[in-house]
């Protein structure tokens, strides 16, 4: 019955009944909205990261210690023997769904044709490999990367370059980049010096060699210099089939993605070592279990190895999930004060408005606790009505914005992600809160009840 009355009343005063729910619903779509963003990414920017790294990553043991001062001293010695104990494994067999090494080197680059160098971070990796992780999506979000750029061919002599490095090496034109301009020429302006006459020839030369065509669709050549695991240089020569912007400036300026058989012969002189091993899962909320498994084996094998989360390895994911989820809660603490005084004062006038006829409940016999379990029962009312309309809402607008598909670029990023407003997608987090309006919309009356019902009974009939 108390429900019944306490919808009548909320009848009876539609205005104020409409300007709470209506307070209360911006509140709660607000909350959703933005919920609904930082649940994108979550699974957006982790998607984008596992589609580069996988979501595990073996190393030799102390390489994230000590292997960036001395990585030689840490790679991994035999890694296709280490890809052999996992894949041997039944259990592991229907979990992975793609394993595979990667070296990391660095060096010096030069464009012949140019007269450019300079140093170089690179990745060796297997190109069809690569091109499977990057369609990978764990989390159905309908988020596939962009194509590597490298042939799949393991001979292939074909590398791929950062934005920068390409500018940096001036053969944007040649790639016929857009938005890439080649520099200057360092002697533009200024007069020439005889004493260089004699390289003209020597030039000329280098220009055929690194096969740039007039029609600026050739493929540059790119040396490549790097220190063997024994200390010694070692040189290879390359093509530049394509430039890719990377997320971050400084390996944009200096990256260089080549297969991994020319990275094993720079570096490791065709030895069967690597740095890492990466390992994608098909389903990720099974990445601990998998870890945990790989980790036993390897144990087993008597291997000097270590399974990680890439997380672990790289915090960038974890950096950006936490500044979006601290700013969440931030604005989902102003948005609860707002929801809290605007309740409050609600309730507040309501009694003021109604002290006859409290009075009168009163009279006719009614205890106090019904009074106060009356005022709250319509604020929970109004609660649930405000958290109705802010999913009805939410729902309507998180499907407008998705429709548009209106991108932007993570940190962690070179390629911008679809934004995903993900109301419905995460229902713990939409549940968790519709329950929250209501219960804030509770407690803030509960303080206004609390002084309705404590009102003397022939003083309340005396008002009005």
């Amino acid at each position: 019955m108390i429900w019944k009355i306490a919808f009548r009343n909320l009848v009876k005063n539609a205005r104020r009944s409409v300007t709470t729910a209506l307070a209360i619903g911006v509140g709660g779509l607000a909350a959703l909205l933005l919920g609904g963003f930082v649940t994108s990414i979550w699974y957006g920017v982790q998607t984008s990261m596992i589609q580069d790294q996988g979501n595990l990553q073996i190393y030799r043991n102390g390489y994230l210690e000590f292997g960036a001062a001395n990585p030689e001293a840490y790679t991994i010695p035999d890694w296709q023997a280490a890809i052999d104990v996992i894949r041997a494994d039944a259990a592991l067999a229907a979990e992975i769904a793609v394993i595979t090494p990667r070296i990391d080197l660095s060096g010096v680059a030069g464009n012949a044709a140019t007269g450019n160098s300079k140093t170089f971070i690179g990745q060796g990796v297997v190109a069809a490999d690569l091109a499977k992780m990057r369609q990978w999506d764990g989390w159905n979000i309908g988020e596939a990367g962009l194509p590597t750029g490298l042939p799949e061919d393991p001979a292939s002599e074909e590398v791929v370059v950062g934005l920068g490095m390409a500018r940096m090496l001036g053969v944007c034109e040649a790639l016929a980049v857009p938005d890439c301009k080649d520099a200057p020429e360092a002697g533009a302006g200024r007069e020439a010096d005889p004493s260089a006459a004699e390289y003209t020839g020597l030039v000329a030369g280098d220009a055929d060699l690194a096969g740039i065509t007039a029609g600026g669709t050739g493929q540059p050549q790119l040396n490549l210099m790097a220190a063997t695991t024994e200390g010694v240089p070692n040189i290879i020569a390359v093509r530049i089939a394509a430039a890719k912007a990377q997320a971050v400036r400084a390996l944009d300026n200096a990256f260089v993605l080549l297969p991994f058989d020319q990275a094993r012969a720079l570096v490791f002189d065709g030895s069967p070592e690597a740095t890492t091993i990466m390992v994608q899962i098909q389903d990720p909320d099974r990445a601990d279990a998998v870890k945990a498994r790989i980790q036993t084996l390897l144990g087993e094998a008597g291997m000097d190895l270590s399974a990680y989360h890439f997380t672990e390895v790289d915090p960038t994911f974890t950096r950006i999930f936490g500044m979006f989820a601290f700013i969440f809660a931030v604005v989902s603490a102003v948005l609860a004060l707002v929801i809290v005084f605007t309740i409050f004062n609600t309730v507040s006038m309501t009694v003021v408005e109604r002290v006859k006829e409290i009075g009168t409940i009163r009279a006719m016999g009614f205890r106090r606790g019904f009074v106060g379990r009356l005022f709250l029962a319509e604020s929970a009312l109004t609660g649930l009505f405000g958290a109705a309309l802010a999913l009805a809402l939410g729902v309507g607008l998180s499907r407008m914005v998705n429709s548009a598909g209106v991108q932007w670029t993570p940190p962690s990023n070179a390629t911008p992600l679809t934004v995903r407003l993900m109301v419905l997608e995460n229902p713990t987090f939409a549940i968790s809160v519709l329950l929250f309006l209501v219960v804030i919309a509770v407690l803030a009356a509960v303080l206004p009840t609390f002084r309705a019902a404590r009102l003397n009974i022939v003083q309340s009939l005396q008002r009005g």
